[in-house]
């Protein structure tokens, strides 16, 4: 009898302890946890774009756990602020939490700040939506990766768009920190000629949208390029409306999503805005399988950076599982040849930077967005 109640006592501890297992999400005997950090900008000017980064992350995560057995991946996600100090800051956060990798950020002037504390600490980053040239030149001893192209492609793109809508006479409106003044001079570049340029603090507090406005206005310009964020964006796209500009609209990535609706008091404002944004690249296994996920969850299937996003956490991932020596970057280096995901085929140069699969042309017909035409660097503006 004795011996039976032991063994109907070991079969009950047997089934608790399974059921505990289950209930903490470890699933498949996962041994090795995994933790990824992801800088998301929770707040400042683009923190209406952060759900979409986050779904994007939390979609990864969940696939990763589960086809990996033996490993149990967790996020762990803090705010960028959209700032290379509130960055740093969390940057550090994760990486005092063990995390073998960071996604992010999204802002330059973040990712740059960020990498300043991750490198020395041997913390890989690989950013999903930093554009700037000035990451390409970051001193970041190879621990800084980066999933989208380099503005010095994006520039030529736009000056395309501007050209191939009829305007031959724009206005350029830009950011002066990493992201903005990149952009601003390189489409001054392409473009060749400007009507007016002005640029602004985007801090909340240092510019006056009125005053943007009104130079353009001043200035007889056909139209106006924004190297802009979604507030600021919106509160000079305000602005343009009741000075009665009548010019055309244009922006890049900072503007290029449906949530930039959100930003604006007086929607009629976005009205006829074109903006660019990096085009994920053509069907495959990865990019359906991503894209099926996030609509399930809820997904925005029009927002931007969030096919990246995904991509970013999985090779962060995957060079985990790959890593034998305690360094990533080799991982990462090998990895991104010719790595197809669901924002393209990828290949990292010696910078950390990819070329792209080019430009998807948005705009916004009302408050309906939709992204109808692509640009490449082979062809030029074209339909989809």
């Amino acid at each position: 009898m004795m011996k039976l109640r032991s063994k109907i006592y070991l079969l009950m501890m047997t089934l608790i302890a399974s059921s505990l297992v289950i209930s903490c999400g470890i699933v498949g005997g996962g041994t090795t946890t995994v933790k990824i950090g992801l800088l998301s900008p929770q707040t400042g000017p683009i923190a209406v774009y952060a759900p979409g980064f986050e779904d994007s992350a939390n979609v990864a995560i969940s696939k990763l756990n589960e086809d990996n057995e033996d490993y149990v991946f967790e996020l762990i996600v803090v705010d960028s602020g959209c700032d290379g100090t509130a960055a740093a800051t969390s940057a550090q956060a994760l990486i005092d939490s063990g995390v073998s990798g960071i996604v992010g950020a999204a802002c330059s002037g973040a990712t740059l700040g960020a990498i300043a504390v991750a490198a020395p600490a041997g913390v890989p980053m690989v950013s999903y939506a930093s554009t700037s040239p000035a990451v390409t030149t970051a001193a970041d001893d190879g621990y800084l990766f980066r999933v989208v192209p380099s503005d010095a492609q994006q520039s030529v793109a736009l000056a395309d768009v501007v050209k191939s809508m009829g305007s031959s006479n724009p206005a350029a409106l830009y950011m002066t920190n990493d992201y903005g003044a990149g952009l601003g001079e390189n489409f001054k570049a392409a473009m060749g000629n400007l009507c007016t340029e002005v640029g602004y603090d985007p801090t909340e507090g240092s510019y006056d949208a009125s005053t943007l406005a009104q130079a353009v206005v001043d200035g007889g310009c056909d139209s106006v390029v924004l190297m802009s964020y979604a507030t600021d964006g919106a509160a000079i796209m305000e602005e343009l409306l009741s000075q009665g500009f009548s010019g055309s609209l244009y922006g890049a990535d900072g503007l290029a999503d449906a949530a930039l609706l959100e930003s604006f008091t007086d929607t009629a404002a976005v009205d006829g805005l074109v903006a660019t944004k990096p085009r994920p690249g053509e069907s495959s296994t990865a990019k359906s399988t991503f894209e099926a996920a996030y609509a399930a969850a809820g997904g925005n299937a029009e927002g931007i950076y969030t096919n990246e996003t995904y991509d970013a956490v999985n090779l962060i991932a995957a060079a985990a599982m790959a890593d034998s020596n305690d360094d990533l970057r080799d991982d990462l280096a090998s990895l991104g040849s010719n790595y197809d995901g669901a924002s393209g085929v990828h290949s990292f140069d010696s910078n950390g930077d990819v070329s792209g699969t080019g430009y998807e042309i948005c705009d916004f017909s009302g408050t309906s967005f939709s992204c109808s035409q692509i640009w490449t660097s082979g062809g030029g503006v074209a339909g989809k």
